[in-house]
């Protein structure tokens, strides 16, 4: 098919793995470095990215255009605090440290490397709107993760000042601060079983916690392998729990996790050399763990703790790509070291695209047309 180019992977089992998305079908132009990416979880063609700079992107990658595009600013400079103030002032630039769609996809949050996290609301195509804007934490904004606690939609941030928060994402109010790191707090990862909610979280200093939104103190503490700096994600059915991370000696685990007793349960194998920075992960259809990790994509299948296959993605990937899959596993956006975001597609991903290709394609026949000028 013109314009899909096999990713060249590096294995033998290529062929016989056709549902992970390993062929380059779309490259979109950010212009600055992508930290964070997270596909639509019905629209599953359109793509929110967080930069190095500051701003966020939503993409439609089937036809590779920027729908909507945002620079860092305070909404209600006057409302922030003199710290947050102050530290602007000193050094005005910003990150982007985390990007994610809300479970429907009517909102995404987007979290900063100073302070704040600010809410949107998402109407489809171009249309986005401001919610609400929260200086979650003193220092950076880590990471944020939404969660549906009692039928209320919340959102879980953490942060450099070793804090946990839950918000009311309608009201913007916060519910719960859990305290007990003695570190900044790299990742939160949320979940529930038979009605209880209960919150993982980890630290740069390789703790692993997990809370419970009742219960003062943590009700889990562990390591994570060779103390690293990890993130923790279940699979998309909510059965099996594994984490990724890298330690400050460049070590890279990817395990899994018997959640029940705190122990490991898989440590996969195949990474050869030390890793430069703290590398991205991301899991697909019940089955795939992929992590970003020596220019490359490594790809292990779940219930086999050796190495499955290699994606190059053609050339051109940092040492520790960011990566993230669409919900049905069929796209997988990771960015790239010239500003660029690469879209890897199986058979059914690149048909997905055709498929809203087409159907824009005839949206913009049929709209009427007088004097040059399209009339809703």
């Amino acid at each position: 098919m013109p314009g899909i180019n096999p990713g060249h992977v590096l294995s033998p089992t290529f062929n016989a793995v056709d549902d992970f998305p390993k062929a380059v079908a779309r490259i979109l132009n950010q212009g600055s470095v992508a930290t964070c990416v997270d596909f639509h979880p019905l629209q599953q063609t359109i793509l929110l990215v967080g930069t190095n700079v500051g701003d966020i992107s939503i993409w439609e990658v089937s036809s590779r255009e920027k729908l909507v595009s945002r620079s860092f600013q305070p909404w209600d400079m006057g409302a922030s605090s003199m710290a947050l103030k102050a530290t602007l002032v000193k050094d005005p630039s910003v990150s982007v440290k985390r990007v994610l769609w809300s479970p429907d996809g009517s909102l995404f949050g987007v979290a900063y490397s100073k302070h704040m996290m600010q809410l949107y609301g998402y109407l489809g195509g171009d249309e986005v709107r401001q919610l609400k804007e929260i200086e979650a934490h003193v220092g950076s904004v880590n990471d944020l993760a939404f969660c549906n606690l009692r039928k209320q939609l919340c959102v879980i941030t953490c942060g450099d000042d070793k804090a946990i928060k839950v918000w009311d994402a309608v009201t913007g109010s916060k519910l719960y601060t859990f305290e007990g790191h003695e570190a900044p707090v790299h990742s939160v990862c949320p979940h529930s079983k038979e009605d209880i909610h209960f919150v993982f979280s980890t630290s740069v200093d390789g703790q692993i916690k997990a809370w419970l939104y009742e219960v003062d103190g943590p009700r889990v503490n562990y390591d994570a392998p060779s103390l690293s700096c990890t993130t923790m994600v279940y699979s998309a059915d909510g059965k099996r729990l594994f984490s990724c991370g890298t330690s400050k000696d460049g070590e890279s685990h990817v395990v899994e996790w018997n959640e029940n007793e705190g122990i490991i349960k898989r440590n996969y194998q195949g990474f050869q050399k030390q890793s430069f920075g703290v590398v991205q992960f991301d899991t697909t259809r019940n089955k795939y763990l992929a992590v970003g990790d020596d220019h490359a994509i490594k790809v292990w299948d779940m219930d086999n703790v050796n190495l499955l296959f290699t994606v190059d993605c053609e050339g051109g990937l940092p040492a520790t790509p960011h990566i993230r899959f669409n919900k049905e596993g069929s796209l997988m956006a990771v960015s790239t070291n010239d500003n660029r975001i690469k879209i890897l597609a199986t058979t059914d991903g690149v048909q997905l695209m055709c498929n809203y290709e087409s159907l824009s394609l005839i949206a913009s026949r049929n709209a009427p047309e007088k004097d040059g000028v399209l009339f809703p």
